[in-house]
């Protein structure tokens, strides 16, 4: 991780600032830099460095380590996939009209050991056939079709919650939408990891729908 900017320097915060600061300046970032919208050529590796930022400042144990010890604290410590997992990216991403945690973890590391979930994805182009006649072809007409399309739902914004209500988080796989069960046998350790099923693997309960 060296030669890196600094996380509060990349977010335009204090050293100081509030998770809910640290927050809003990521939410403020991503709108900006998320390659759905932002089709620069810089646009991803900067999407990448803030979300890298956000990762770090916005869990309080990886905040500390690296303020005390800086990059080393982090690298030394997390695996690049630990460093985003644990984060809460759903719920940002969800309310921008985004992908959630899976596409950003698609994009940093190609979808490896993540569960497969329902999300919104991007659209793939349409081809319509319409038949003409050749007087209109020679001449030209205005037609009107119909196309498919997926809109967020107005009313929940896309989380399935109730207005005024949102989805919270599992309590039995903190977000994270697995169970790790770990057995030990001698001096081996084999750990299994299966769906959660209080919440189905979205890491997330809806307890107004």
């Amino acid at each position: 991780m060296s030669g890196k900017r600094d996380y509060y320097e990349i977010l335009g915060v204090s050293r100081n600032a509030t998770k809910e600061e640290i927050k809003r300046a990521y939410r403020k970032l991503a709108l900006k830099y998320h390659p759905d919208r932002n089709k620069s050529p810089e646009a991803e590796e900067k999407f990448k460095e803030i979300s890298e930022a956000y990762a770090v400042l916005s869990d309080d144990e990886k905040r500390r380590q690296y303020d005390q010890y800086g990059f080393e604290g982090i690298s030394g410590r997390y695996s690049w996939e630990d460093l985003y997992k644990t984060t809460d990216f759903e719920s940002i991403f969800r309310d921008l009209g985004f992908g959630g945690f899976d596409t950003i973890f698609d994009m940093f590391f190609g979808g490896r050991g993540r569960r497969k979930e329902r999300r919104i994805r991007r659209g793939a182009d349409l081809q319509y056939e319409v038949t003409v006649t050749l007087e209109e072809a020679a001449k030209g007409i205005n037609k009107e079709i119909e196309v498919p399309s997926i809109e967020i739902c107005e009313a929940c914004h896309g989380t399935g919650a109730e207005p005024g209500t949102k989805p919270t988080k599992c309590p039995k796989c903190n977000g994270t939408g697995e169970i790790r069960y770990t057995r030990t046998f001698g001096f081996s350790q084999f750990t299994t990891i299966r769906v959660c099923d209080k919440c189905g693997g979205r890491g997330y309960i809806i307890e107004h729908p």
